[in-house]
């Protein structure tokens, strides 16, 4: 293996390890760095991944996160009580996590990946004492301060040539790297947390001074806890980091070490959220704690008839509580894509006879917001303009689409095709403001009665939703 310096190793690693990450990535920090950016757009790009909508609620209705205890049952609730950065934070993490564990020396990136849980975990607490508002900011730093050489070993095969990388004698370490790769795993843990702007407290953990803030100190101390753990709760080890917990927070050792090892146990339970299964026994605990087995998630969706009342039951409040409208009808959208399961959802909203789409899920439907767009003027004939005349919910069937072919013109086909869909009108008094629409394309299966009736039951609570804060407007 030559010796081919810093610049090497970061491109090389992230064109090779996480190729797809860069661009989902620079959106989400696209979107935290905006000021004018909301709920939705974050909610709009975790909901394009089946795997990670999954895993963000699973992290959002953990202990780490949901104080209240009300399940949390959909992404655009999640980024609302997390907000933005806390959002992007996890998924970040859950990305990365995701990517690594799908490389090639696994069993080493998982040791890796045990100690970046633990090291997180004990950094929050520790924060949480010192100032609340960096605590996600520490545990990233915690969780990825290892980033550098997770990613060397996902694309690295272990072998005799590299051994000497993972010598528990850290000159030996050292001098492996300088041989080997010409720079070091924290210099790029550095440059790739730069490149994916992983946050300053991850930069600056990397290379700490006297000088460094409490936040920082309170990383380095839960990096070094994970790493004393590995050598026994009774090690000498520990008991230094023990001091040091104990100066920083001005807490007596008992009370340090008991929090310590508290913290320890939630690690396991943090690994388990974020779908890390079989990092849990790797975590020095004070008690065993047998994990969870995760089931791969299936393409094809499936109604979930008790998600879609969690999500109902969370639309009605959302309405009482003033909640933005257009969260409101994000969470419609998603309750109809993962409850109904349906694949293809989209809102379009009406204006000066241009309808136009907003909000979307599904596979296939990333170009919409640009390229769904059609004339509903009264010159025009399809599907859209059907539904407008009429008002409220209409189910196109296959013998619909047989006889009625006119409602399908050619650029309504290019755009969605020619498939069974559910469309549904939206109105402010007599004018007509927006419209669902609906279908299960190409590899989900016919509309059933069940999923029309789900439908009209989502869409009428969009319409009431509508009614009740249009007129709490008008009365102010």
């Amino acid at each position: 293996m030559a010796n081919k310096g810093l610049s090497h190793w970061v491109t090389k690693l992230r064109t090779q390890n996480t190729p797809v990450l860069n661009n989902v990535i620079v959106e989400l920090n696209a979107i935290t760095g905006d000021e004018e950016a909301d709920v939705n757009q974050m909610a709009e790009v975790i909901l394009r991944d089946a795997n990670l909508t999954s895993h963000v609620l699973r992290v959002a209705n953990s202990v780490q996160y949901n104080y209240g205890k009300a399940r949390i049952n959909t992404v655009s609730r999640a980024v609302v009580l997390i907000g933005l950065k806390g959002m992007r934070a996890i998924c970040i993490s859950l990305l990365l996590i995701d990517s690594l564990l799908t490389g090639k020396s696994k069993q080493r990136v998982l040791d890796l990946m045990a100690q970046g849980f633990h090291a997180a975990t004990q950094a929050r607490n520790i924060v949480l004492k010192l100032d609340s508002d960096a605590a996600e900011e520490a545990f990233i730093a915690g969780l990825l301060y290892n980033l550098g050489e997770m990613a060397f070993w996902a694309a690295q095969e272990m072998n005799p040539e590299n051994e000497a990388l993972i010598n528990d004698d850290m000159r030996v370490r050292r001098q492996a790297m300088e041989t080997q790769l010409g720079t070091s795993f924290k210099a790029v843990t550095k440059e790739l947390a730069r490149h994916w702007k992983l946050g300053e407290t991850l930069e600056q953990v990397l290379a700490p001074s006297e000088q460094s803030s409490d936040v920082v100190k309170a990383v380095v101390t839960g990096e070094r806890i994970s790493r004393a753990a590995l050598f026994g709760w009774d090690s000498p080890q520990v008991k230094k980091v023990v001091a040091e917990v104990s100066e920083l927070l001005g807490i007596s050792d008992d009370q340090s070490e008991a929090m310590i090892k508290n913290s320890a146990d939630q690690a396991a339970e943090v690994a388990l959220d974020f779908g890390v299964n079989e990092a849990c026994p790797l975590i020095p605990s004070s008690r065993s704690k047998v994990p969870k087995k995760s089931k791969p998630a299936s393409k094809i969706l499936k109604g979930d008839a008790m998600l879609q009342l969690n999500i109902l039951r969370d639309l009605s409040n959302a309405t009482y509580e003033r909640m933005d409208v257009n969260t409101i009808f994000q969470m419609v959208v998603e309750g109809m894509h993962r409850g109904i399961g349906l694949e293809r959802v989209v809102i379009a909203f009406i204006k000066k006879r241009k309808l136009q789409a907003k909000y979307m899920l599904g596979e296939g439907t990333e170009h919409w917001r640009s390229s769904f767009m059609f004339d509903v003027g009264p010159y025009s004939e399809s599907i859209f303009t059907h539904a407008m005349e009429k008002g409220g919910n209409h189910w196109f069937t296959q013998d619909a689409i047989a006889s009625q072919s006119n409602l399908y013109p050619n650029d309504l086909i290019t755009i969605v095709g020619r498939f069974p869909s559910f469309v549904s009108t939206l109105q402010i008094d007599d004018r007509k403001v927006a419209l669902f629409y609906a279908d299960r394309w190409n590899f989900g299966g016919r509309l059933s009665e069940d999923q029309f009736e789900s439908f009209k039951h989502f869409s009428n609570q969009a319409q009431a939703s509508l009614n009740l804060l249009s007129s709490k407007g008008r009365k102010q």
